[in-house]
């Protein structure tokens, strides 16, 4: 350590630079050192001296101080902040002033050689593209990721935040199994992240997919451990998302009361602090979705239009705003305006092209309204895909419930063969939400023969 500077990485940096020329380690020592004296250098457990670094630094195209990962310390700290900003820009859906500092800090990256500042700007940056939907940019730049750094468990700092953003990758798909399989692995590693922040993600991520696969006890659980950090870190904005998860999860277990008390609390802060609109939209829509189940639909729908009229369109992510036509949709259900209930499930629908859950969601709704109005075939085409879609997403809840409903029309009908088999799909998947104890069905007995 020298007062100033940071050395750090020379076997990783060696190692970094080699593999973006795409040079081997024969040809790097070539002419220069043994490739198994190479391969101690690259893990750190050999140190050259000048008369092999420099002929090393100048194949690379580096200078020794690059290569010897000597860091301006004020230039470690704008980084650090760099990435925090975009953090913060992400949670405000700021895409110009996240792109802004995003430029800035790859511009600063050239003048860095600390591997684990250069592996955190690689994640921001893949952060980024996953957060706005840029699928074939972060599919590609986490390929170059994954080639670049091949000893990310080593750091389980940077472990932890590439695991939650495997995850993410799948949550945005709605796959929120598979999704769950990244966080609870990344979940493994917490007791030797350092990083305060990076554990409040994984409970925050943890605690949502929770909610979304119908388990809010324990989506409550880890909201709650995520908030206490955020707490502690005076993350309000942040926080105020959770609470906004929490009341969520509070809503799907039927406790109101305390859903709009973490709904309440968000508007009182955002009243406060200046926080982004698109919070307060999203608090509004929770809202809704709460009166909704309280059958408050009058209450229900001026927050959800509330949710809607807070915020410029372009503010909002088109799944988003289609989330809240599609609430609309179930509340004007739920009071027979079938002509506003249809309004809002065409909105809906062309809205969340690729959300596949959510687009099937709507389907069920739409198949609602067929039927109301006699029109049966309709009405079994959209169930129909819906539950091929529900079954592709492993969404066992979903599948239950809409095979329960078509299987028992079926019944109804006169169409048994049909019907038992939508009922028995139905018996499948309840079954996978409901523990219980399996037993045999084969009887035996001393005596097995009749009387």
């Amino acid at each position: 350590m020298e007062r100033g500077n940071l050395t750090i990485g020379l076997g990783h940096n060696i190692r970094r630079r080699r593999k973006e020329l795409k040079l081997t380690q024969a040809e790097l020592a070539d002419g220069i050192i043994s490739v198994p004296y190479l391969s101690l250098i690259e893990n750190e457990k050999a140190r050259p001296k000048p008369d092999i670094l420099n002929p090393l630094a100048k194949k690379l195209g580096l200078s020794v101080q690059d290569l010897m990962g000597v860091t301006d310390e004020d230039t470690l700290r704008k980084a650090e902040s760099l990435i925090d900003k975009i953090r913060s820009s992400l949670v405000f859906e700021s895409y110009d002033r996240a792109k802004t500092c995003l430029k800035e800090l790859r511009e600063l990256s050239a003048r860095i050689a600390d591997p684990g500042v250069l592996m955190k700007t690689d994640l921001i940056e893949i952060n980024f593209f996953i957060h706005f939907f840029e699928e074939e940019a972060y599919r590609n730049q986490l390929k170059a990721f994954e080639t670049r750094w091949d000893n990310l468990e080593s750091n389980p700092n940077i472990w932890v935040w590439y695991l939650r953003i495997k995850g993410n990758i799948h949550f945005m798909k709605d796959q929120f199994d598979r999704a769950l399989l990244y966080y609870k692995e990344a979940e493994k590693v917490l007791p030797q992240v350092t990083e305060e922040l990076e554990k409040a993600y994984i409970y925050g991520n943890l605690g949502k997919t929770h909610l979304l696969l119908s388990d809010p006890s324990l989506g409550i659980l880890y909201t709650e451990k995520s908030i206490e950090i955020m707490l502690r870190k005076d993350r309000w904005l942040e926080m105020c998302t959770l609470l906004n998860i929490l009341g969520a999860c509070y809503t799907h277990k039927g406790d109101y009361r305390k859903a709009i008390l973490c709904f309440e609390r968000v508007l009182r802060m955002s009243e406060q602090f200046t926080f982004s609109k698109v919070l307060v939209s999203r608090t509004f829509h929770e809202l809704g979705v709460c009166h909704l189940k309280l059958n408050d639909f009058g209450q229900a729908i001026d927050y959800l239009h509330r949710s809607l009229e807070v915020v410029n369109p372009d503010q909002l992510p088109n799944w988003e705003r289609g989330c809240v036509h599609q609430v609309l949709c179930h509340t004007y259900l739920k009071t027979r305006d079938m002509d506003r209930a249809l309004h809002h499930v065409r909105e809906a629908i062309q809205l969340l092209e690729g959300r596949e859950r959510l687009r099937s969601e709507c389907l069920i709704f739409l198949g609602q309204i067929h039927y109301h109005h006699g029109r049966y075939m309709d009405f079994t085409r959209c169930y129909r895909e819906a539950i091929h879609s529900f079954l592709q997403l492993g969404t066992a809840e979903k599948v239950a419930h809409a095979s329960h409903t078509l299987g028992k029309y079926y019944i109804d009908i006169g169409k048994t063969e049909e019907g038992v088999r939508f009922l028995l799909q139905a018996a499948e998947h309840y079954n996978q939400l409901v523990p219980c104890f399996d037993f045999d069905v084969e009887l035996t007995s001393a005596n097995p023969s009749p009387g």
